[in-house]
Formats: structure tokens, sequence, C-alpha cells
């Protein structure tokens, strides 16, 4: 499994040069690499090195993921040239409170480790204020994660106690899901403000949960309905035109300032290519959400199993339902852009408990 994912990851690498070329006066997908890590390190207050206790991603987005099979099986709209696909190598870990037990602990939740490939869609209605997000997870929970060494080899790094439980993690087990996630803005945005209402449902043979929540972001920035959350990029050659202006709704329209939309649409068409294509852009936000989980299987193990596992949960042993807020900051400045984020939960296991951690995004934009 391992092998698979790394050699998937590799001639989609590999192929970057022979596909997706740029053409004039259309929407050119936008191209990075994401790198994304996350740790308890991140952060001030209510560190908790636990529960999730550590993540890495990387991240490519390019045209040459954009190709007739991932349009098919990956979920979005139709009829709109706003679409961005990317592949991420993914790497997360789960370990309980007590870190120095090196005997199993069915009080408290069990060490899992994954590994695994996220191949991501992304399509947009902007003159809706729509976005439809899809995702597949293709990996594996379990020793072959190697999670526990990578974990150890950074707390050695650091100067960090090492984790002593790792021999006690979930057996080897198939990953493989999908999830799909439905964003719109509420009418209450303005040139300086968004705010957006989501819902997000997951299913597979690892997680089987579904979200509700909200968005709000205050500063400069683009606009959240194109290509990833609005990430400037300077391939986009699209040209909105003065007949698009025309067709966005009254509140839709509430993204260019108030003193502008009683001007002509030359005016209104010239600041919105303007704002669009920003090359700075600062601006915070923040979440809130609820969610329901089925099944974690970051604690029940997958449904598809390889190894047996020596942790036996039952239904009732763990929280279903989770409050869950982040907030954050983003600066992007050309081809530059950073974002971090703070996460709080409340506790699967410790009833009323709350722990958290920070995520620090760095990518460049080519």
């Amino acid at each position: 499994m391992i092998k698979l994912i790394f050699f998937i990851l590799l001639f989609s690498v590999a192929s970057l040069s022979v596909f997706g070329q740029d053409t004039t006066d259309t929407y050119n997908q936008i191209r990075f690499i994401k790198f994304n890590q996350a740790n308890d390190l991140f952060t001030i207050f209510f560190q908790s090195d636990k529960y999730y206790s550590d993540g890495v991603n990387v991240e490519l987005a390019h045209p040459v993921f954009n190709n007739k099979i991932a349009d098919k099986i990956l979920f979005g709209f139709k009829n709109t040239p706003y679409k961005d696909f990317s592949l991420s190598f993914n790497q997360d870990m789960y370990t309980p409170t007590n870190t120095k037990l090196t005997m199993v602990d069915s009080t408290d939740r069990p060490y899992a480790g994954q590994l695994f490939l996220t191949y991501s869609k992304y399509s947009n209605k902007f003159i809706e204020g729509k976005k439809l997000t899809s995702y597949i997870f293709l990996g594996v929970q379990g020793p072959a994660a190697m999670a526990g060494k990578s974990q150890n080899f950074v707390h050695h790094k650091i100067g960090n106690d090492s984790i002593y439980g790792w021999d006690n993690q979930l057996g080897n087990g198939l990953i493989l899901d999908y999830q799909i996630q439905y964003m719109g803005l509420f009418p209450l945005s303005s040139h300086l403000t968004e705010l957006h209402y989501f819902g997000n449902i997951r299913m597979g043979t690892l997680n089987n949960e579904a979200e509700l929540g909200f968005r709000f972001k205050f500063g400069r920035f683009t606009d959240s309905y194109m290509n990833f959350y609005g990430i400037s990029n300077s391939r986009n050659n699209y040209h909105f035109t003065e007949n698009d202006v025309a067709r966005m709704s009254k509140n839709r329209r509430k993204m260019i300032p108030k003193r502008l939309r009683n001007k002509s649409l030359e005016v209104q068409t010239k600041y919105l290519n303007n704002k669009l294509n920003r090359q700075f852009q600062f601006y915070f936000f923040t979440e809130g959400m609820t969610a329901y989980w089925l099944t974690d299987g970051s604690v029940v193990g997958s449904q598809i199993q390889f190894q047996k596992n020596i942790y036996e949960y039952n239904f009732d042993d763990y929280q279903h339902i989770l409050l869950l807020g982040r907030y954050g900051f983003v600066f992007q400045y050309k081809h530059f852009y950073m974002e971090y984020t703070r996460y709080l939960e409340n506790d699967a296991f410790v009833r009323g408990g709350v722990f958290g951690y920070g995520r620090i995004i760095i990518s460049v934009v080519f």
C-alpha cells in the first residue's frame, strides 16, 4: 500500500511538464505546492499533545490532475470553468492522554497512525457564490503508516520525551473514503467581509461523519469562490465582463464597494477584475461547527482491517457529537502564501474537556 501511494505521487509529479498548458483569455487553474504542519507546539493555551497530536501534509495543485476520470469520479458543479484539482500526501497521528504508559489503556483513545493520499476537486459558481468540493482518500491506518517512528524522531530532535505506547496502536486497515463539502455565501457580506455557511459529509472505510458550520473572514482578500478559497493566481487570464457583473445578484454584488455600485457596469467590472487579481492579501477568519460522528476510524479502526485490533470500543465508549472551532489569519504576497490556524475541540473521551493545536501552512504559487 505504501509503495502504491508513493508511485502515484511520483508519477503525478513527473507528469507536470507534459500536461496543463496555459491558454489565453480563459480560466487557468492555480498551481502551487503547499507544506502543512499541525502540532500543539504551534499554540499557547489549551496545549495538548493528545488525541490529534500531529499531522503532516504536502499538497500539489496542478492542471495535470484535471482529467476525465477524476472529473467524473469527483463531484462538482456542471457547466462551470472554475475547477481546480490537487493531490496531497498526508500522515496523521493520534495519541491518548498519557503517552508514558507502555500498556494498553482501554479507558482512553487508542494510538492510531494514518498514511494516505487525498485527491481533491474544487468547483465554484463564482457569480452565485457557491462552492462544491469533493475528496477521495486512499491509504492505510496502522503500523504501516510509520506514524510512531515519525513522531518519536521529531520528539528526539526537539528534546521532548519519547512516546512509549505506539506498539499498542490500531492494526493495519484500509483507508478508502469519499467526502463532499458544500459552501454558500450569506447575504451579509461586503467588500471587506465574507460570511459563509457550509455542510460536509464523509463516508467510507475509515470515517463516517457530517458537519454543519459557518465561516467569517475580514480584511483584504480576493474572493472565496475562486479556486482554493481565493488564493491569488497570476496564471488566471480570465477577465469578467460587464455581462457577468449584470448577472450577479444584489447581495453578491456587495463584494463591490457601495460607492461604486451606483456607477456604470464598466467601473464595477474594472474593480472586480482588479480585486480578483490582487497580489497582496491579509485577512482574519474564524469558523464554528458541530459534527456528528457515526464512526471514527482513529478509534474503532477501519471497516476493512488487515490485522486485528487489540482495542475493542463500543458505540457508547466515546462522544459522537462534537463542537469544533478554529480561527487564524492568511497572508499572501505574490507567489508566497502563509496561513496560521488555531483549532479547539471538545474531547472525545473526557466529557467537557477541551484540547487544541495549531496549524501552519506555507505555499509557493508558481
